[in-house]
């Protein structure tokens, strides 16, 4: 896969990068379509709705806002005064209208005296007598206050005379109770309509006074016209009222993601009325979503084409991170459009389930953290879209923010191998998502032991579960597209069956031996440093494989007895031969389309040493000699795996060749080995560190110590010695 893209990378060039971005964002922009195209709804008045239908955006209900302000202003209680007062003026009346029935009572006495005892026409005169008081009587209120004028004209002629005719005690009596009763009644507030029934309560109480037939009667007219109203309507302060009642009546919103009507239930002329106005019934709805969506696109592009075109890597290196971005991001998107549709078919919550941790975390270890965070953010917004038809609900800023958050854990991790950091991940992206999960199920205000929050809580610990699993089944797969150090692809090389190795094997042998010895030298060491073990290990299997073509010019795959042919052969040419199995190697490795970096290492495991020893031989003949024609050809080693194999191979060559290695003896080789090539300055052009350097001369000792080291002369018996010792 990756030398496929290389090689596309290879013929377009500069243009590879600009055109699978644009391809890129036109396969998102068509798995996401399908979720923000217009789409205009069949439904019908008392109707079944086949979909749930929501507000697709935040509007103003004008006519139900009208009518909820009529609805409060009709519901707004009419505004009363109470006029304290009314009582006084009221009792004041009564106070007139019994003095001045006194007054004509006390001015007709002797009259009314005079009359009685008389017994001719005495009805004649009596009623004559009435007529005369009650018109002195009227005539006298009249020069009282208008209210009290107007009180007594209430009362009927009759009244009056029964008034003005009574007995002094009785007059008492309903003086006494009206004037009780009145005083009772209009202390407390009356209305216009409990008007009738005060005044009835309130002859109602004369009932139990001790009056009776026409005193009763009257007593009973003057309570009824001395009660009236004294809560009057105020109009303005009610009017007042009511405008504010109307201004406090927010606007009736449709808000955006509210549901207007539900599956499966009738459309009434509410929700009909609110589809109309959103529009949803129109056939040219809103392309705003798909506005959006491409913007976002186009800004993720330009942001990628930005951030690569400022890096300083190889313009291959830019295009395969470019590359690697897409697949995983297209994947991501895939697979949040499945969840969607799985989702509106019914399946509540679903969304939650989603990898959110994954994408940004293997984007993170193969590409860089900041194309890691890009990814979060993008993936978070493409949510937005996909998820659209959650919009303006409390669940679907959940959604987007649990993508967030979740994503940007993904990019905690540092850029190594899933597989050296599983506990870190583990933490990051499934202890983390879980809180978040269960700050969110809160947030929704829903019980954490409830159905639907035990659902989220399951959906977001298995988002969390599936991420880590996720990676860590994927990587490989990705390495093996993306890496050369690919573990499969790595594991693959290291069989003994490999073409290269079996011929190797079988040519050069102790070539073969010396690499294996190597390998387990140089992978223990690149351990200790924090390096790629394992490719160090497979790289070292393949690094002299150029030895192939001239096997027994390397003192290693010498058979016994075998005289060596460089004693026949003059320095220069044997020189040359030794030179060109570092050659041969590059050439046989790219043939058999090794990984890049492990025919890097066969080029760079010499460095540009000097092959002293046929230097000096070279020299003891000719001292014209120039080292630098004695020198590999290199480059230095560029990766600490580079230098700790340069070292390593040439320690085991050289302790193998030593006669009774000892541990002071190994110490010390290698300790001077490594500091030659410090001063030479084989390591000036990699990253690796003295300190770095003292561990790997620890564990090269180490392992060499382990190998070559001293054995016991077991001493031999001699044969007559044995053979008694036989027969004993």
């Amino acid at each position: 896969m990756k030398r496929i893209i290389v090689s596309i990378q290879k013929k377009m060039g500069k243009f590879y990068i600009p055109f699978v971005l644009a391809l890129f964002s036109l396969i998102l922009f068509f798995i996401i379509f399908d979720s923000v195209k217009p789409k205009s709804l069949d439904l019908r008045l008392y109707q079944v709705a086949d979909e749930t239908v929501r507000a697709n955006a935040t509007i103003e209900d004008k006519e139900k806002t009208k009518e909820n302000q009529k609805a409060a202003s009709e519901s707004v209680q009419p505004v009363y005064q109470l006029n304290s007062n009314l009582v006084n003026t009221q009792l004041s009346k009564l106070e007139i209208l019994f003095a001045t029935i006194e007054d004509i009572r006390t001015q007709y006495q002797d009259k009314t005296k005079k009359i009685e005892e008389t017994t001719e026409n005495r009805e004649s005169a009596i009623d004559t007598l009435n007529k005369e008081k009650t018109v002195a009587f009227r005539e006298k209120m009249k020069s009282s206050t208008d209210q009290a004028n107007d009180f007594s004209n209430d009362l009927p002629d009759w009244a009056i005379v029964q008034l003005l005719n009574m007995e002094s005690a009785t007059l008492k009596s309903v003086k006494e109770n009206t004037w009780k009763i009145v005083k009772e009644k209009m202390s407390k507030a009356i209305r216009d309509t409990d008007l009738t029934e005060v005044k009835q309560e309130a002859k109602d109480k004369l009932e139990y006074s001790n009056l009776t037939g026409n005193n009763l009667r009257t007593a009973s007219l003057i309570v009824e016209n001395s009660i009236v109203e004294n809560e009057i309507l105020n109009e303005k302060a009610t009017e007042e009222q009511k405008q504010m009642a109307v201004e406090r009546v927010q606007p009736a919103m449709i808000l955006q993601g509210q549901v207007l009507v539900q599956e499966g239930h009738i459309v009434d002329s509410n929700a009909m009325n609110q589809i109309e106005l959103l529009g949803l019934l129109d056939k040219t709805a809103s392309y705003r979503p798909i506005y959006a969506l491409i913007l976002v696109l186009i800004t993720q592009m330009l942001i990628l084409y930005y951030l690569e075109m400022n890096k300083k890597n190889r313009l291959i290196e830019r295009g395969q991170h470019i590359t690697l971005y897409i697949f995983v991001i297209v994947f991501g998107v895939i697979v949040m459009k499945g969840l969607q549709l799985i989702q509106s078919s019914g399946a509540n919550f679903l969304a939650m389930l989603y990898p959110a941790a994954l994408i940004p975390l293997l984007v993170t270890v193969f590409v860089s953290r900041r194309f890691g965070i890009i990814a979060n953010g993008f993936l978070a917004a493409f949510s937005i879209f996909i998820f659209i038809g959650e919009a303006g609900t409390s669940f679907s800023l959940v959604v987007t923010l649990f993508y967030l958050l979740s994503g940007m854990m993904g990019t905690m991790l540092s850029r190594a191998r899933i597989n050296r950091q599983l506990w870190p991940t583990f933490i990051w992206i499934t202890i983390f998502n879980s809180l978040f999960v269960i700050a969110f199920v809160l947030y929704l205000n829903m019980q954490p032991l409830s159905r639907d929050g035990l659902l989220i809580l399951l959906y977001g610990v298995l988002s969390g579960l599936a991420s880590y699993i996720l990676a860590i089944v994927l990587n490989p797969y990705i390495e093996v597209l993306f890496e050369d150090n690919a573990v499969l692809t790595l594991t693959e090389l290291a069989n003994p069956n490999q073409p290269l190795l079996k011929e190797l094997l079988i040519k050069a042998a102790g070539t073969y031996h010396h690499s294996l010895m190597v390998a387990n030298l140089s992978a223990n060491a690149v351990e200790e440093i924090g390096g790629d073990s394992m490719f160090a290990r497979v790289a070292c299997y393949y690094h002299d494989v150029g030895k192939i073509k001239h096997p027994f010019f390397f003192v290693e795959n010498l058979p016994p007895g075998m005289e060596n042919p460089h004693n026949i052969l003059k320095p220069e040419e044997s020189k040359e031969i030794i030179f060109n199995h570092v050659t041969e190697g590059v050439k046989m490795l790219e043939e058999a389309k090794l990984p890049k970096g492990i025919v890097d290492i066969c080029a760079q495991h010499h460095g540009t040493t000097l092959m002293k020893f046929f230097y000096v031989k070279a020299k003891e003949a000719n001292p014209d000699v120039l080292e630098s024609d004695f020198r590999y050809p290199g480059p230095k080693p560029q990766t600490k795996e580079a230098a700790v194999i340069n070292i390593a191979d040439s320690c085991e060559a050289a302790i193998r060749a030593m006669s009774q290695p000892t541990t002071e003896k190994i110490a010390t080789f290698v300790h001077e080995l490594i500091n030659g090539r410090i001063i030479d300055g084989q390591f000036d052009e990699c990253a690796i560190t003295l300190k770095e350097l003292h561990q790997v001369e620890l564990s090269i000792c180490e392992g060499l110590n382990g190998t070559f080291h001293s054995r016991i002369e077991y001493p031999t018996l001699k044969k007559n010695n044995a053979t008694n010792e036989g027969k004993s």
